[in-house]
């Protein structure tokens, strides 16, 4: 038996003393993970388990999950993290179709998607805006609004500290070089 590609799509944080563990994922895999019965634990590079969700319950934004197999708690202690992952047939590619996307702000087109990188905590949307500028937006709730499946928008919130940290700002519904000092 071969072991399929895997593909990260978040952290497993720790256990409550109710066997309820933290998990973090990344936003392009929440409706993934949703519908998830089964996953793979990436404790090392040699060291993968294949577990089962038994529940899962929502607090606020924070996700918890417990397992069907014992033992998780334990091995997770003897790592420094651990990655939820998902074999590669799961995915729809999600990363690669946001590249050309288009990116709105307050009804204001900020430019398109040229690129995609993971920066070590989550994906950073790489921006080409109509002022030969890149901006670059984390791939987070925080900046994301609700997207709608095979939309070929992106529409982004609370983007104001973001935008003036990069000297730009909206006026008008147009992008701006701005030089607020504040």
């Amino acid at each position: 038996m071969t072991a399929p590609h895997l593909i990260g799509i978040g952290r497993l944080g720790g256990q409550d003393s109710e066997d309820w563990h933290h998990v973090m994922i990344r936003p392009e895999y929440n409706e993934v993970f949703r519908h998830l019965v089964d996953l793979y634990l990436i404790f090392e590079e040699n060291r993968v388990f294949y577990v089962t969700i038994s529940d899962r319950k929502q607090i606020g934004k924070k996700t918890f999950v417990r397992f069907a197999e014992e033992g998780i708690a334990e091995e997770r202690k003897l790592h420094r993290e651990t990655i939820l992952a998902i074999a590669d047939e799961n995915t729809d590619e999600q990363e690669d179709s946001l590249e050309g996307l288009d990116v709105v702000f307050e009804d204001s087109l900020l430019g398109c998607v040229v690129d995609v990188f993971y920066n070590g905590a989550q994906d950073v949307l790489v921006i080409a805006t109509a002022l030969d500028t890149e901006l670059l937006v984390p791939y987070v709730e925080h900046y994301l609004a609700p997207r709608e499946a095979g939309s070929d928008v992106i529409f982004l919130r609370n983007m104001e500290d973001l935008l003036r940290a990069n000297g730009l700002a909206l006026e008008a519904n147009v992008l701006v070089p701005c030089d607020d000092e504040n």
